[in-house]
Formats: structure tokens, C-alpha cells, sequence
């Protein structure tokens, strides 16, 4: 070989980077792909947003069985097929932060690995691993691989798509038979069915396959001719597969993808285009969700680089593999721009493996110009786009990790107070009791959204986690007779309503410090004041058993109750004297002493006579599945006098019984039944003042 035919091919491309070096290159992009993806990942985002949350309960539906085309939601409808693919990955991998995302990292990374074998099998090595190193260090790539969204599966359907046309299909100038593989065809069809079940974008996935076959048709490509049987295959096998779509989408239209993509169409399309475009390289997307605020997709000089690209591929269109970039582009460009809140950087991951391999052709356009012939010059391009992937690492660290990160917009959009708690539990990490205080939980009416402490659980990354459950307002559950516990109230409103007697019982914890929101975690270990406690009420709380089971004599507590539950006392020092209509706070201490009925109700009644009530108020502030043996909970309650109750002495009972079926639990008497209530003290109804009865 002269010397002129190797410098030659140095222009070309064959030496500066061979087949070889661009493996080991793409082998170290790889690498950096992942710990840019998977380096705290389950603290960044420290939470999920609710769209997140959405997709995850979905996939609860799915492990139950409830597995369909289309799920109906506020936003139209989302394809089923997602939350499938992750009910299995967590199936292996568990749940949490970690579990739920990860599948978004894998696909991720093979994408960028697919992308550099896609632009190695059209153009060259150079190409490849320039196309895959814009993708590694891009900021929504990254954002993307770190979300519980379907729009994470977009990357690697258009890759993939893409790489499965290019072998399948001739994208070269070449008249000889070459033998095709039933496999690539294989592949194509089941790519382009099974997308329709992933995202919207799938459509116009298809519509651009359909087109470039459409365009061999066109122009009578030869080979191409030899492949109509195969090609005719994979179409059979798309229609086969998205079947069930296309009839769900015609008996429900409005769940349809081509309705949520379609209704965004309307007077201020150009705008929309135009913002979309300008975001490329310009001001970004203002969903901090989705980007940093103002940061754009791609850096100047590599956006410079990608219409260099495009031009390359308008000028050489003849040719098949630059009518297949050009065909997907086009066709793409409406899901990625034509869209609700333009730009969105989520639904333009449509076309960014087409911009990276436009990136890659750019530059490779570049030093095939004259002045790269000399060796400096060549050095020089080669240090510059090195220089170029380093600035953007930096970029991309800096913008991530530290602005992303603790960006003001970021926090409340990702329940981040939710997640710095989870995390937090996550990382102490020991056996040390915990109790959620949420207020929204209810036995007789079960949550229909997911609450605070439901989230939280979502979040962590614990497999095991055993808990507490209260509305602590009105309760305060100790922990295994009062051992060290973790009290979490997820925001300060619930610090704020908890009720005076309980809060002085917190008075003796301490609240945790660190990164958790303020005053969100008390540290309370009150094993001695609840013995000291419960030591006082034996002889300054009596008690008396119901007077229809002999005559009422004043017993120290603690008394026993069927279906394991101890009463322990009350606190016999709180306000007696009242108006009618107000409100009688009854403070109980109860222990478990065993397996707990899950259904059970505490019944407050004030009594006219042993038999008359005039105030009712049956309820209990703790979630009785989560109470284990041991368990002391003190529960205040407030029963409601009526307005035209008469003055008097009137008296407080308790006792319990079963939702299931009102079957009353038997208050006992040396493990005997002895009644089913207990009487507690009297309190006195006065009258109102002279005032208030003229105005009355």
C-alpha cells in the first residue's frame, strides 16, 4: 500500500479509529453510562412523582391479575404492556426506589449499546461511538433512566427498531443476493408489534418502517425484491401481535394512543414546532421533572455537529441508509414536537438516537474535509471531540448532582420530604420499631388513594418492614410496652393537630436531625414513664364492672377483655365538668396482649343510666393489623354531648367489640366473662348560663 492510499484511508476513517478500538471505546462509554445512572439512584430523585406512583400501582394491578391494553387514567389511557415488563423485573429484583427503576437503567444501557452497533452497521466505528457517547452523557437520557415512566422504553424501541430495519432490510448500493436472516425479520415485526403496547410513539415508529419499505418499493431496490417474502412476514407478524390493540382501540377510542397524540393538535401548532426545535439547543425544558430548567438537550457546538449531519443525509438521499435516517426523522418529529406544554423533553427521546448518529456523521463529515489530511490536524479533531465528551461529563455532573439535585421546583414534584424519609429508614436499617402517624387512615373507610406512609413505603428499599399505623392526633401507639421507637409524621400540620395529652408524652423524645424534614422523626423510648404510669393508675383510676353483673364495686385496673385486649387504666385528671353540646375527651391505655382481632372497635358511651346512652362515640385511632403482643397504645377520644341534654351527673363507660359481626368482646373476671363494658368515672352536665338560655 503506498503512502498516499494509507493517508487516504486515514481521511477515511479506517485508521483513526478501527473496528477494535471502538469496541474497547464503547466498552468505557458503557461503563460511564451506568454510574452516571446507577450512582445514587436510589436517593436521586429522593422520591417519585405522581405519575410515577400512578405506573406503580399499576403494576400492583398487574401481580392481581388485572392485566390490559389499555389502563384509563386522567391523561387518556397508558399502554399495559409496561407495567407487565416491570411486575416481572421486580419480581426478582424487589421493590422500592432501586427495584422500580432499574429496568429503566437496563434499557438505558442497551440502548446505547444498540445505537453504537446500529451506527457501525450504516456508516462506520467513528459514527458508533460518537452517536452512543452524546447519548451516555446526555442529561435526559439520564433523567429518563432514573423514572418509572414508559417514556423510558422509547429510546430502545427506535434504536432497536432502527437496527433491526438496517438488517433486515438493504441500506446499501449493492447488487449481489445476500442471504437474509429470518431472525432480523423476526425481530423487526415483533419490535414494531409489541411497541404498540409500550408508548404512542410506537405509531409513528411503524409509520416510518412502513415508509422506508414503502421507498424500496419505490425505487426497485434489487435486493430488496429478494426480501419481499421476509419483509412480508414481519409485517404479518406486527399485525398478528398488535391485534388485540387495534381492536381495543376501536371498541375504546378514547384510551387510544391516536387520541392522546392527536389531541394536542390545535391553533398553536407552529409555536409548538418551533419551541420544540429552539429546545434543542436553546432554553430546554422547563419541566423539572424531566431537565433542569433553561438547560438545553444538547450543547451548541454538538447541535452545530447534527446539522451538519442532516445535510449529509439530505445530499446523499439516493442512497438507502440516509433515506432510512432521514425517513425515521421526518416521521418522528411530531411526537417529539407536537406536543401538550412544548418542549417536552420525555416525548423527544423519539428522535435522539437519530440526532446522536446525526452528531456522529457530522463530525465524521468534518474530517473528511482536505485540511484533516494532515496528521496535526486529524490530532487536533480527534482532542477536540474528546475535549467536547469531557465538558459534557462535567456538565452533566455538575448540573445533575448538584443544581438538579436540590432545585427548589424539584422536591415537591418528586415528593422528595417523602423520600428523604424513606430514605432515611432505609439507611438506619434496624429493627427498631416504627410508627406512621397518618392521619387519613380509617377503619371504616378505607383509603382509595394512596396516602402519605403508603408512598413512603413505595419509596424504600427494604424488603421487610414492619410498622405501626395511627392516626396520631387521637393516638399514641408505644412500641413493645415502650421500648425505643421511631414516631414519623410525614408534615408539620400533623405535628400541630396532635392532641395536648399525647404531645406531652413526644415532649420526652427526641426529634432526629439531618436530612429529614423538620421535626419529621421523634426518637421516643418510654419503657419506665408508661411502667410509672401504669404503676399510678391502679390506685388513682378506679374502675367498675357493669351493674347488670352484680353490684358495682371500685376494682383496680388493669382489666382484661376478650380477643387479647387489656384495658390498663384511664386518666382520671382531665376537665369533669362540661355544657351541653360540648365535647368529653375520654383518654384510655390499652395493651395487646396476643394475636389481635383486625376489625376491632373501641365503644365510648356516656350514660343517663346504666342503659340509656346520651353521648356515643365508637372508634379506634390505631390500625389493629399492624399491633403486635406487647403493644400499649393510649387512645383519646372525644364524645359529643347533646345540645339539650339535661343537667346531671352522667357516666363514662367503655369497651369493645368486633365490625365484622357486633359481636361485643367480654369484659373478664378471672378469665370468666363478667359483662362486656367497664364503667370508668362520672362527669357532671351544667347548666347554661342565664344568658345563653334567653338567647336560646
Amino acid at each position: 500500500m503506498t503512502a498516499k492510499s494509507s493517508l487516504i484511508n486515514l481521511v477515511k476513517g479506517h485508521a483513526l479509529m478501527t473496528s477494535r478500538m471502538s469496541f474497547y471505546m464503547v466498552i468505557i462509554l458503557l461503563l460511564l453510562a451506568a454510574f452516571l445512572r446507577t450512582y445514587d439512584l436510589a436517593s436521586l430523585p429522593l422520591g417519585f412523582s405522581d405519575q410515577e406512583i400512578v405506573n406503580i400501582r399499576l403494576v400492583d394491578n398487574v401481580r392481581q391479575g388485572d392485566i390490559f391494553v389499555f389502563y384509563p387514567g386522567e391523561d387518556g389511557g397508558r399502554e399495559g404492556a409496561y407495567h407487565v415488563f416491570i411486575a416481572f423485573v421486580t419480581t426478582f429484583v424487589g421493590e422500592g426506589a432501586i427495584g422500580f427503576r432499574i429496568a429503566s437503567v437496563w434499557l438505558s444501557l442497551l440502548s446505547i449499546a444498540i445505537i453504537y452497533t446500529l451506527g457501525n452497521h450504516l456508516f462506520n466505528p467513528i459514527v458508533g461511538v460518537l452517536a452512543a457517547g452524546l447519548v451516555t452523557v446526555n442529561m435526559s437520557s439520564i433523567l429518563l433512566a432514573r423514572t418509572v415512566s414508559s417514556d423510558a422504553t422509547v429510546l430502545f424501541l427506535v434504536s432497536a427498531t432502527l437496527l433491526a430495519l438496517a438488517r433486515s432490510l438493504p441500506v446499501y448500493r449493492r447488487t449481489r443476493v445476500v442471504t437474509s436472516n429470518i431472525v432480523s425479520f423476526a425481530a423487526l415485526g415483533t419490535l414494531l408489534g409489541i411497541g404498540f403496547y409500550m408508548h404512542p410513539s410506537s405509531l409513528f415508529i411503524v409509520l416510518g418502517a412502513i415508509a422506508y419499505i414503502a421507498h424500496l418499493l419505490y425505487i426497485r431496490n434489487l435486493m430488496f425484491r429478494q426480501r419481499r417474502s421476509y419483509t412480508g412476514f414481519a409485517i404479518l407478524l406486527m399485525l398478528i401481535i398488535s391485534m388485540p390493540y387495534l381492536i381495543s382501540s376501536i371498541n375504546l377510542p378514547q384510551y387510544s394512543a391516536g387520541q392522546r397524540i392527536l389531541s394536542p393538535y390545535n391553533d398553536a401548532l407552529l409555536r409548538s414546532i418551533s419551541d420544540g426545535l429552539l429546545a434543542i439547543v436553546a432554553n430546554g425544558d422547563a419541566n423539572p421533572l424531566q431537565n433542569l430548567p433553561g438547560r438545553p438537550l444538547v450543547d451548541a457546538f454538538s447541535g452545530l455537529l447534527m446539522i451538519a449531519g442532516v445535510v449529509v443525509c439530505v445530499l446523499r438521499r439516493h442512497r438507502p441508509r440516509f433515506m432510512l435516517m432521514l425517513i425515521m426523522f421526518i416521521l418522528s418529529l411530531p411526537a417529539a414536537l407536537i406536543v401538550e406544554n412544548s418542549p417536552n423533553f420525555a416525548r423527544m427521546t423519539v428522535i435522539l438516537p437519530l440526532l446522536a448518529l446525526f452528531f456522529g456523521m457530522g463530525f465524521y463529515s468534518l474530517i473528511r474535509a482536505p485540511i484533516f489530511v494532515d496528521v496535526i490536524f486529524r490530532r487536533m479533531a480527534v482532542a477536540g471531540v474528546l475535549t467536547l465528551l469531557t465538558i459534557n461529563v462535567l456538565w452533566t455532573w455538575t448540573d445533575l448532582f448538584g443544581e438538579w439535585r436540590d432545585h427548589e421546583a424539584v422536591m415537591p414534584l418528586v415528593n422528595g420530604e417523602l423520600g428523604q424519609i424513606a430514605h432515611y429508614l432505609d439507611k438506619v436499617g434496624d429493627e427498631t420499631p416504627v410508627v406512621f402517624c397518618n392521619a387519613s387512615w380509617d377503619i371504616n373507610q378505607p383509603e382509595q388513594s394512596l396516602g402519605d406512609a403508603d408512598k413512603t413505603l413505595l419509596m424504600m428499599n427494604r424488603s421487610i418492614f414492619d410498622f405501626h399505623e395511627a392516626d396520631c392526633r387521637r393516638s399514641l401507639v408505644l412500641s413493645n410496652g415502650g421500648e425505643k421507637q421511631r414516631i414519623v409524621f410525614f408534615d408539620e400540620a400533623a405535628l400541630d393537630a396532635v392532641h395536648p395529652y399525647l404531645r406531652e408524652w413526644l415532649s420526652h423524645g427526641t426529634v432526629v436531625k439531618g436530612k429529614v424534614p423538620r421535626d419529621a422523626i421523634i426518637e421516643l423510648e418510654s419503657a419506665q414513664l408508661l411502667a410509672d404510669r401504669a404503676g399510678a393508675l391502679t390506685t388513682t383510676a378506679p374502675l367498675s364492672y357493669a351493674p347488670e353483673v352484680g353490684a358495682p364495686e371500685p376494682i383496680a385496673p388493669p382489666i382484661r377483655f376478650g380477643g387479647n385486649l387489656t384495658l390498663l387504666g384511664y386518666e382520671p385528671d382531665i376537665k369533669r365538668e362540661f355544657l351541653p353540646g360540648e365535647s368529653v375527651d375520654v383518654i384510655t391505655y390499652w395493651r395487646v396482649e396476643g394475636e389481635f382481632l383486625p376489625d376491632i372497635i373501641l365503644k365510648n358511651h356516656i350514660l343517663a343510666d346504666p342503659v340509656t346512652p346520651i353521648g356515643i362515640r365508637d372508634v379506634i385511632s390505631v390500625n389493629p393489623l399492624m399491633l403486635h403482643e406487647r403493644d400499649v397504645f393510649i387512645q383519646v377520644t372525644s364524645v359529643q354531648l347533646r345540645e339539650t341534654i339535661l343537667p346531671g351527673k352522667y357516666t363514662v363507660s367503655v369497651g369493645a367489640y368486633r365490625q365484622s359481626d357486633q359481636m361485643r368482646l367480654p369484659a373478664l373476671k378471672d378469665d370468666q366473662p363478667h359483662g362486656d363494658r367497664v364503667f370508668l368515672y362520672d362527669i357532671e352536665v351544667l347548666p347554661l348560663p342565664a344568658e345563653n338560655e334567653d338567647g336560646g
